[in-house]
């Protein structure tokens, strides 16, 4: 059985989502971007249910020197309530600078606030930093490769 995976960039106001399977390439999901956590944790959940998600790999926010910050925290407790609503394995992996290369590869740079502002509120920066660091993980684990 192939396994398919969700990436997740955790956000306080947007949880940024990717997929992937044993091919090893990874894609963008539309970010959880709703008002509450629960509605946003309800998407997740409508995400792993539609494309059959076997393991979660979510973004761990260490520093530059590879050391826990205060935010890590706030990840693990959101990987502890991943882990109970869904019973899917959660893997850990440095997301190390993923916010600014998903910049990098991001579409064209707003022209205003308004446009940075709505840039921000979609979601597609969290998703294109979910993205990154789900193919790190591949990569790391020769999946996908021949």
């Amino acid at each position: 059985m192939a396994n398919v995976y969700l990436g997740i960039d955790y956000g306080s106001k947007r949880i940024g989502l990717s997929h992937a399977d044993d091919l090893g390439m990874a894609f963008p999901l539309p970010a959880a971007t709703a008002e509450s956590f629960e509605a946003r944790c309800e998407q997740i959940g409508r995400e792993i249910q539609r494309l059959k998600v076997t393991q979660l790999i979510l973004g761990y926010p260490l520093s530059l020197e590879g050391e826990p910050t205060q935010r890590c925290r706030e990840v693990d407790q959101f990987a502890e309530k991943l882990k109970n609503l869904f019973h899917l394995p959660v893997a850990l992996v440095d997301e190390g600078l993923t916010s600014q290369a998903a910049d990098e590869l991001g579409s064209r740079k707003p022209r205003s606030a308004h446009e940075r502002k709505q840039q921000a509120k979609s979601g597609e920066r969290d998703s294109r930093a979910a993205t990154i660091l789900l193919q790190d993980f591949l990569n790391q684990n020769g999946i996908g490769q021949l």
